[in-house]
């Protein structure tokens, strides 16, 4: 008997197009926070998955991670940059838009505690995961940071969300420690802590962060954020080079092992 067409597709995504209505547009500083009623895809989003949300007045989406969920609405964090991104940090209240997800593959479980390293919209990506840790009693060491003091606000509605502490650096010193954050990573390491390293924000940081992982022997992911289309695997936009060959962010990934990535 022939196999269906479908079996013979790797990484074949699960996912739906759901119709959303916007029912919040937060500033955060130089970010947004969209807050979305997304009946049938609210509660079913892991940490570290994202949905392609449309825009309106541009042909392609945009992927964005769910930085929170509850039964009923999902919450987004933007910054504005390009035209579309401009375009849904400036929607109002009511607005419907259309949101393929869930995508991706999220973050697999911790070992045992998390040391996490973030830097400005990164947070959307491990809010969750951080809430999720929390609340089966992990310990979450979080090393967050930002260009500037103009971050400070989307730090503090986020992490501070949960009750988290974060250890904030910032390249001007004026939030916290002047550096970076794997600055502190490095010293967690070095006191000799067991954890694994989660890490999303700025390429180079989460490479640092990935190499920190690597040398210091403890298990280490990052979220890669790579240009993409269709967040389905069919266009071919968002390669990957890794140890194994090419793969694609929006199936195989977002999420990639510290030592899979050809840094």
């Amino acid at each position: 008997m022939t196999a269906p067409a479908f079996a013979l597709i790797p990484n074949r995504p699960r996912w739906d197009d759901h119709q959303v209505r916007l029912i919040e547009n937060a500033a955060l500083g130089p970010h947004h926070r969209l807050r979305l009623e997304a009946p049938g895809l609210a509660g079913r989003l892991l940490p570290g998955q994202f949905v392609n949300l449309s825009v309106p007045g541009h042909l392609l989406r945009r992927p964005l991670a769910v930085a929170w969920q509850d039964e009923k609405t999902i919450e987004l964090i933007v910054t504005p940059f390009g035209p579309g991104t401009r375009k849904l940090a400036s929607l109002p209240a009511g607005t419907r838009l259309m949101a393929l997800g869930p995508l991706g593959n999220g973050f697999p479980e911790p070992a045992g505690d998390l040391a996490i390293v973030s830097a400005g919209a990164g947070v959307a990506a491990l809010l969750l995961l951080a809430r999720n840790a929390l609340e089966q009693g992990r310990r979450v060491h979080v090393f967050h940071g930002a260009a500037s003091s103009e971050d400070a606000e989307l730090m503090a509605a986020t992490y501070q969300r949960i009750g988290l502490k974060a250890s904030y650096f910032s390249e001007d010193g004026a939030l916290g420690r002047r550096g970076l954050p794997t600055d502190g990573l490095r010293e967690l390491l070095e006191s000799g802590a067991a954890v694994t390293i989660y890490s999303v924000g700025p390429y180079s940081m989460m490479r640092a962060a990935a190499l920190l992982a690597l040398e210091y022997g403890q298990p280490g992911y990052v979220s890669l954020d790579v240009h993409m289309a269709c967040g389905v695997g069919s266009c071919r936009s968002c390669a990957v080079l890794t140890e194994e060959g090419q793969k694609y962010a929006c199936v195989d990934g977002p999420v990639f092992a510290a030592g899979e990535v050809v840094w």
